[in-house]
């Protein structure tokens, strides 16, 4: 994430003015005009002052212009200028607090938690919300069970200390009956309760060295469900997200192939949960993570905006969640939602 702009960089009108565009953009989608700014200034500046100043934000890359004869609009540099120094204090109203807590009093279980979060973030920032659960790698097993679902295929269900259930559908070559498969998880859970999935892996390899001939069909099952899992470490029921529509209502996304990419990034969870990932690490001391346009990293996103935020379960294995939008989008709602959210879906699944 590119670093924050020094305040001092900016005088006190100019960075009025750029407020104002910032929040009269944000709420219309229009090129925003001198003209309209002069009736909403406090100071009493004229259109001809105000073009100046405008003028000179443009100059120093704070504003594009997108046509000759037309307002401004904030640029990347803008918007990040406007999230770092002149954005009001996120706080969630009492109406989304109430709103938030109806929601996810109603889940079930961490699952049911993870997905109803995502509905909020949806509603309330009207852009996509996601929520990815904690790895796979790093959750510390409780209980596992592998169903028979015969011609091959073999349902594994693992349930972590934390509660997390994650469900991952394995093809194994060989013929296993039901009562192999009961006495491979209680084995499992037996030696192995308390352990992360990568340390298991791991003694996995050790003990097919060096126990082959007496636990060879039983490790590997267990190595086929291991295979499984490097060649697709994120799971399809592990990745919650909602609010598609509300991206497709947006007037920037009216561009097909614009859709397109945003909808492949969907598909391509290894590269979401990637992307969340980095803007995460990028500062950590950070509650909250905002990735602008280019400070995503990937070209094809350069006119979406990343918030994103943390929540850890009680295994301190740690999942993300945040919204995803046009860089024109209400910033201040967007980090208020995702900061609560990161700190109550915690404690949710950790209850």
């Amino acid at each position: 994430m590119a670093a924050k702009d020094d305040p001092r960089q900016l005088d006190e009108r100019p960075r009025e003015i750029l407020r104002l565009i910032v929040r009269s953009y944000v709420t219309t989608g229009e090129p925003v005009g001198s003209r309209t700014l002069a009736k909403t200034i406090e100071w009493k500046l004229s259109p001809a002052t105000i073009r100046n100043i405008m003028a000179d934000l443009e100059e120093e890359g704070y504003l594009g212009q997108p046509h000759t004869s037309a307002g401004r609009v904030p640029s990347e540099k803008g918007y990040r200028f406007y999230v770092d120094n002149l954005a009001d204090s996120a706080k969630l109203s009492k109406s989304d607090e109430r709103y938030v807590s109806r929601m996810l009093s109603e889940s079930e279980s961490p699952e049911d938690v993870m997905s109803r979060a995502s509905v909020v973030l949806s509603t309330i920032s009207r852009n996509v919300g996601i929520v990815i659960a904690p790895p796979i790698g790093v959750t510390v097993l409780k209980h596992i069970e592998f169903v028979d679902l015969t011609d091959g295929k073999i349902l594994v269900v693992f349930v972590s200390t934390s509660g997390l259930l994650q469900r991952k559908l394995i093809r194994v070559g060989e013929r296993y009956t039901q009562e192999e498969l009961d006495k491979a998880g209680r084995y499992l859970v037996e030696k192995f309760s308390g352990k992360t999935l990568t340390e298991i892996r791991n003694e996995l390899l050790r003990m097919m060295q060096a126990e082959r001939t007496l636990f060879d069909r039983m490790l590997s099952l267990l190595q086929t469900w291991r295979d499984t899992l490097d060649q697709e470490p994120i799971a399809a029921d592990t990745v919650y997200w909602q609010g598609t529509s509300n991206i497709i209502s947006q007037p920037e996304f009216a561009d097909v192939e614009r859709m397109r990419i945003l909808f492949q990034m969907f598909e391509e969870k290894g590269r979401l949960v990637k992307i969340l990932n980095e803007c995460i690490s990028s500062n950590p001391q950070e509650n909250v993570k905002i990735a602008i346009g280019s400070e995503l990293g990937v070209p094809n996103l350069r006119d979406f905006t990343l918030i994103t935020s943390q929540y850890a379960s009680s295994d301190h294995t740690t999942g993300f969640l945040g919204i995803i939008g046009p860089t024109r989008m209400q910033y201040e709602r967007g980090i208020s939602i995702v900061e609560y959210l990161g700190r109550l879906v915690g404690e949710m699944i950790n209850a």
